[in-house]
């Protein structure tokens, strides 16, 4: 660790702190007025508030000072542009509402910026002396939320935090795994209890969080599968796939791998008596899911997942 001047170190050491980005924002009378800022705190749960600090220079103080409200708005991942608008110089400053940016009022008439992944909207509390900063204590009065990504700023630029684990990773975690119960040999009784523990409940959170690639991904299989039922071995790597897109539709990495692990095993079982009645059946059986998940049905999705496999394991005991 190398000494340097306070100053110099300072300046270093706090531009490698990751800091969400806000945007903070005030009404005063006929206008509106907003700045971008990194420096937002969640003060207190009792009384509720919020604190942000803005250079001394800014005229915004003076426009929260006489307005005695403020709306915090934290960007997602997607909103550079929303923070580079406030960033720029002599558009911070508004009458009625700010040029081309879609905004919303809650309870104080502050703008909250649309489509942020939450906001608080507060009454001035306190403006304290911070140095060449004023710090501004908001009693927040209203809040809220949504999921999604934040937009960070690190090391004097933008950045993005990767919460979903990556396909590919998934898919390593899937053929390590595949491998292990190759190696330890993965008979069609102990594969179906594998799937009847891992399965269903893929299945319930895919109807919990009904994302769009995830029913993107599984009306894709849905759809090769219909034109695959003059080919068994096709069909079936088609309806093994709807099974793998029911794991990743969970957007839960270990059920994702976990049910592409299985997915292994599950070819060589499957592969052997499929006619095209059973064909069809699946077809059904993977059509009453999809609409499960689609309405999110968590309940009847993970019974729906339960009775195909169950159907599926008596055919494949029975041949």
């Amino acid at each position: 660790m190398t000494t340097t001047d306070p100053r110099t170190g300072f300046k270093k050491a706090a531009g490698h702190f990751a800091s969400g980005v806000t945007i903070v924002t005030t009404r005063n009378g006929d206008h509106v007025y907003g700045i971008t800022c990194s420096s937002f705190v969640s003060l207190s749960l009792n009384p509720l508030l919020v604190t942000v600090s803005v250079n001394s220079s800014s005229p915004f103080l003076a426009e929260v000072r006489e307005s005695g409200r403020l709306a915090v708005s934290v960007l997602a991942d997607h909103q550079q542009d929303v923070s580079r608008y406030f960033s720029t110089r002599g558009r911070g400053r508004a009458e009625g509402d700010f040029p081309g940016l879609a905004t919303e009022s809650m309870t104080t008439g502050a703008p909250i910026v649309s489509d942020s992944l939450s906001w608080f909207d507060a009454k001035l509390h306190a403006m304290l002396p911070g140095g060449d900063h004023e710090i501004l204590i908001g009693e927040v009065v209203a809040a809220g939320g949504r999921d999604g990504a934040p937009l960070l700023y690190w090391a004097g630029d933008y950045r993005t935090l990767d919460v979903a684990a990556p396909a590919d990773r998934v898919e390593r975690y899937a053929d390590a795994m595949a491998v292990q119960l190759h190696l330890v040999g993965l008979d069609s009784t102990r594969l179906l209890d594998a799937q009847l523990a891992v399965e269903p409940a893929a299945g319930a959170l895919a109807a919990r969080v009904r994302s769009d690639a995830g029913l993107s991904a599984l009306r894709g299989s849905l759809a090769e599968s219909r034109t695959l039922t003059d080919s068994p071995e096709a069909f079936t790597d088609s309806a093994l796939r709807f099974h793998n897109a029911l794991g990743t539709a969970s957007e839960n990495p270990a059920l994702a791998a976990s049910v592409q692990a299985l997915g292994h095993s599950r070819r060589a079982h499957y592969a052997s008596g499929t006619t095209r009645e059973t064909m069809v059946r699946t077809i059904e059986a993977h059509e009453e899911i999809y609409r499960a998940i689609e309405a999110g049905e968590e309940e009847r999705a993970r019974g729906l997942v339960t009775d195909h496999l169950t159907t599926v394991g008596a055919r494949l005991c029975h041949h």
